[in-house]
């Protein structure tokens, strides 16, 4: 264990099941949809709704159409940086750092996009404050954005005017909020879970986690998980957000943030130890620890099969045996899977390229260098989410793919 991690917990951090629960029972439902309420057909099959593909954070694209070989058909320069993009239909979204170098920080946008053309749908927005840890998410027909500082704002993604804002007190954030039926759930880095309306962002629910940190939120029908590495984790009841499992180490603290992601009927939480290189899978029912394996990636999942990265081996695992039906080995011994679509499995590896693997066979189908290779004595990382002006990924919708490059460059491909 690092001294860190061993290090005594923050003085009020620590709060009972019984706090007092804020709790909403108007009816989320109208006669007349509203956004935010709803799920629209557009984002139900073959769209990236944003950070690791969705709310269960599980890689995976339902109904993608997107398949290799590739083509560019156009690329966008914003700047330093651009975020995990959402893609939705035909148009396309992210948060940019709109900073050329000479303005001495960060200028945090939200831009809008053709995805067809890669021209503006409209003028970029500048997020408040201008924190760089700002990314973006997708539901219910709205765009949902967050600064580090915890602003929290939802906008129409056809004309990019703001619906609604929320700040949130003394708040440290690194993920986007999650979209779920009807409310949009996060943590604000400083010990309490939240639930908002996703029409309004009037508050419905908090409740209070056992650490601080820069923790992704993650949802899906068996209650909202907010994992923080292998020292704690929350499984909370979606509409009241009461405590439903709870799993954390005495005497330890100093969480990292590594990503959750829920497939093969468990919540998957990785260890930020460099001595304890390992996810753990809890089942979503019970709580319980059902396997731990060697991972320094978060594990993407697609049908029958669970994708686990350790250094620099991708393993296509059975989730009925947990036996590797093909492995993939980058030459610098780190490699995370970014998406699962269509057949396909997205690897983004630390030589600096984006590599398609088929599904069922491993090879590989297709590569795109995104980022100069790296020197050969530097020292590189599967992967590294919880920092950074953005969070990373890659996005898939109506036959086309968005890939973040280097410099803030946004490119758009479809098959060849």
């Amino acid at each position: 264990m690092t001294t860190a991690r061993l290090s005594r917990r923050r003085l009020g951090i620590a709060c009972t099941a019984a706090a007092a629960l804020l709790t909403f029972t108007a009816p989320l439902q109208a006669a007349t949809p509203v956004p935010g309420r709803t799920a629209t057909a557009a984002e139900l099959k073959d769209a990236t709704l944003g950070y690791r593909a969705d709310g269960r954070a599980d890689g995976t694209v339902t109904g993608a159409t997107a398949a290799p070989p590739y083509k560019k058909v156009w690329s966008r320069d914003f700047g330093t940086v651009v975020s995990a993009p959402v893609a939705v239909g035909d148009k396309v979204y992210a948060v940019v750092n709109a900073d050329d170098g000479t303005e001495g920080g960060p200028r945090m946008m939200l831009v809008g996009l053709a995805a067809a053309t890669g021209k503006n749908l409209w003028p970029a927005v500048p997020l408040e404050q201008n924190e760089p840890q700002a990314g973006v998410a997708y539901g219910g027909g709205l765009l949902y954005t967050q600064t580090s500082r915890g602003t929290i704002a939802a906008w129409d993604p056809a004309t990019g005017k703001r619906k609604w804002r929320v700040t949130l007190d003394s708040a440290s954030m690194q993920y986007p909020p999650v979209w779920y039926d009807g409310l949009l759930y996060l943590q604000d880095g400083r010990g309490t879970a939240l639930a908002l309306r996703a029409d309004t962002g009037a508050r419905v629910w908090s409740a209070p986690l056992a650490e601080y940190g820069w923790a992704p939120t993650v949802v899906d029908a068996s209650g909202v998980w907010i994992g923080f590495d292998g020292i704690a984790w929350h499984h909370l009841a979606l509409r009241t957000g009461a405590e439903l499992h709870r799993f954390e180490v005495p005497n330890l603290s100093g969480s990292y943030g590594n990503p959750v992601a829920l497939g093969a009927g468990a919540a998957w939480m990785r260890s930020g130890d460099s001595d304890d290189e390992t996810v753990t899978a809890y089942s979503r029912k019970t709580g319980a620890a059902l396997r731990k394996l060697p991972a320094d990636a978060t594990p993407a999942f697609g049908p029958g099969r669970v994708y686990v990265a350790h250094r620099g081996r991708v393993k296509a695992l059975s989730t009925t045996t947990y036996k590797a039906a093909w492995t993939y080995v980058s030459s610098r011994k780190a490699a995370t899977v970014r998406l699962v679509a269509g057949g396909f499995v997205y690897v983004e590896d630390a030589d600096g390229r984006l590599v398609v693997l088929d599904e069922k066979t491993g090879r590989t189908a297709w590569s795109y260098r995104r980022y100069p290779a790296p020197h050969p004595t530097a020292n590189v990382v599967a992967e590294d989410d919880w920092r950074g002006f953005t969070v990373p990924g890659i996005a898939t919708a109506r036959g086309r793919l968005f890939v973040p490059a280097a410099d803030g460059t946004l490119i758009a491909f479809r098959k060849a």
